[in-house]
């Protein structure tokens, strides 16, 4: 155990990043998080009405300080669900020649003669539905692709134990294979609206939680995909976990050297997937802004609201701190 505890520090201070080339600019930082809890309401808005059209101007969340944005898109994507639904289902019957010799069988077969060809049962169905991602604001001074974060426990428990895959733009990076599945999804639309942007403004990519995950991935692929915005792509991610091997974070940081992640010291999601699991190694994108907020369970440390107070009241710092030494190092 002291070994895989040493090896996983030495792993950590190990990764040289590119460190970023503006300041961490804490009045965006406090648009992007309400924008993360727009993106939730967003998700939530069109689950309860199909009605929705996605305009984050109507939610609740919405602020005057949004004003000078207009939205251009709504990000989709689909989502599994599964109810349980009583529909009719064919039951083959036996034929009334094929009689037996167990009165059993025969009195069965009469039944079903009886009842016709098809019987009410109750099932499982799995559908597959269109809900929201996220959205997309331009300004004269800026542009912000913003991803929701987790809404349902399978989100997670689907996608945070599944294994790397290769990073195929870059040899030797890997990424987690669940959250580049979803965003693989999303890429073509996310692609498409990116090319639409100023590129002589910034691009602000960011989301909270899985939407930290998205949003991570986007950054890069944008800066790939859509070369003329590389160089104003700025990714604000919170309450992100980690999403590739180092490698994949060195290549990450050239490429969005603007990078910050927004972390709260007690929120276990930012911890997950280990730095070493399984045979996989992970490591974080970006520099990093903490804050302590202990709420005694994993849900408040981690919510949105959390992360929200917290940068309203800029108490993110990225300033080493003083903690009492555990006698590990």
């Amino acid at each position: 155990m002291r070994k895989k505890i040493n090896q996983t520090i030495a792993i950590q201070a190990s990764l040289k990043l590119t460190p970023p080339q503006i300041p961490y600019d804490r009045s965006i930082s406090k648009l992007l998080i309400q924008c993360s809890k727009l993106g939730t309401q967003q998700y939530l808005s069109g689950k309860v009405d199909p009605s929705f059209n996605g305009l984050i101007k109507f939610l609740p969340a919405y602020t005057s300080d949004l004003d000078g944005y207009t939205q251009i898109a709504s990000l989709k994507g689909l989502e599994d669900v599964q109810s349980s639904e009583t529909i009719e289902v064919d039951v083959p019957t036996h034929s009334a020649n094929n009689t037996t010799q167990d009165p059993v069988e025969n009195n069965l077969d009469t039944a079903q003669e009886a009842i016709g060809h098809t019987v009410k049962q109750a099932v499982k169905l799995k559908q597959i539905i269109p809900v929201y991602f996220g959205f997309v604001l331009i300004s004269k001074t800026a542009n912000i692709i913003v991803f929701r974060g987790t809404q349902r426990t399978t989100e997670w428990l689907g996608n945070i134990f599944l294994f790397q895959k290769n990073y195929e733009d870059f040899a030797d990076s890997k990424i987690h294979s669940g959250f580049a599945n979803l965003y693989k999804d999303l890429a073509p639309q996310t692609r498409e609206i990116a090319r639409q942007l100023n590129p002589s403004i910034p691009c602000y990519i960011s989301g909270h939680s899985l939407g930290a995950a998205l949003a991570t991935l986007a950054a890069i692929d944008l800066a790939v995909s859509v070369p003329k915005l590389q160089k104003q792509i700025r990714l604000y991610a919170y309450a992100g976990p980690r999403v590739g091997n180092p490698s994949f974070a060195r290549v990450h940081s050239q490429l969005v050297p603007n990078s910050y992640r927004i972390v709260n010291l007690a929120d276990s999601i930012p911890l997950s997937p280990p730095t070493i699991f399984r045979n996989d190694i992970y490591s974080h994108v970006g520099q990093e802004w903490s804050f302590l907020a202990q709420y005694g369970d994993v849900l408040p440390n981690h919510a949105v609201d959390t992360y929200r107070a917290a940068v309203n009241k800029e108490v993110e710092t990225h300033q080493a701190r003083a903690y009492p030494s555990s006698g590990l190092a």
